[in-house]
């Protein structure tokens, strides 16, 4: 299986009025929520009958874990899917909306390789190579 160049955790509970221009262009992995749902399923019901070609996976928050620590657990379930020999080769850039670009993320980051980080309106970018 290779995956999208560029991956989308969304950790806003009320994205879903921007989850269909997302979609478009990267998977996204986006927390479940009463005001993300609708959203979802309409994504996921035009996938099944027009195949549309959104990759929409949701996750759920656990309460007591932090934002950095829902984030490591979304990026280590895409590097499984990828396997060892994929993960530099498809996943350049992932794309963080509704959470911060603490110490820990950039941290957290960084050791998986992705050394440019670059804020956004609502969160940040983690991408392969580059200095920053």
């Amino acid at each position: 299986m290779r995956l999208p160049r560029t991956v989308a955790i969304v950790l806003d509970p009320d994205f879903s009025s921007r989850l269909a221009t997302l979609a478009a262009r990267a998977a996204v992995w986006i927390v479940d929520s009463p005001g993300n749902r609708p959203a979802i399923e309409s994504l996921w019901t035009a996938r099944r009958t027009r195949g549309a070609e959104y990759d929409v996976t949701v996750f759920r928050t656990i309460p007591g874990l932090s934002p950095e620590e829902h984030v490591d657990g979304v990026v280590r379930s895409v590097e499984k899917q990828a396997g060892p020999d994929e993960r530099d080769a498809t996943v350049r850039a992932i794309e963080v909306y509704g959470g911060d670009m603490t110490a820990a993320m950039r941290s957290a980051f960084h050791a998986r390789g992705f050394t440019t980080l670059e804020p956004l309106d609502d969160g940040f970018r983690a991408q392969r190579g580059g200095t920053r």
